[in-house]
């Protein structure tokens, strides 16, 4: 398993997002340093003084916490399904916005053709 980290502004907004999707399943005292790491942005000791607890023990407890929603990533996918259904939204709004009095049949079609793919689950062209 890859060292992730949050210290970087990309794997802390990747962690805020899957924090989002995956909050529920973390349990009180995750949800809470989650929280007050991410959303109120403390440090370890302002952390430490407000929950009572070690800076070290506030580290753990977000190690642990980025560790879960990584973990349930891995084995949902959720975010993954997101960006894929999105990217397929951007495709067909690329799609409609090229459509003109005389290519609009085609625009449709491809459009129907994008949208039933990816309802399907299958990838539609691009790799996407």
């Amino acid at each position: 398993m890859k060292k992730r980290s949050y210290s970087s502004p990309e794997h802390v907004h990747e962690i805020i997002m899957l924090r989002d999707i995956y909050e529920g399943l973390l349990p009180p005292r995750q949800r809470q340093v989650a929280y007050l790491k991410f959303d109120e942005d403390l440090s370890l000791s302002e952390m430490a003084q407000r929950l009572g607890i070690s800076r070290q023990g506030c580290d753990d407890a977000i190690r642990r916490c980025v560790r879960a929603l990584f973990s349930y990533e891995d084995r949902l996918g959720i975010k993954q399904k997101l960006a894929r259904k999105e990217r397929v939204i951007d495709q067909a709004l690329e799609l409609a916005q090229t459509m003109s009095d005389t290519n609009w049949q085609d625009c449709r079609n491809r459009i129907l053709e994008v949208l039933k793919d990816a309802q399907a689950g299958g990838e539609i062209e691009d790799g996407i």
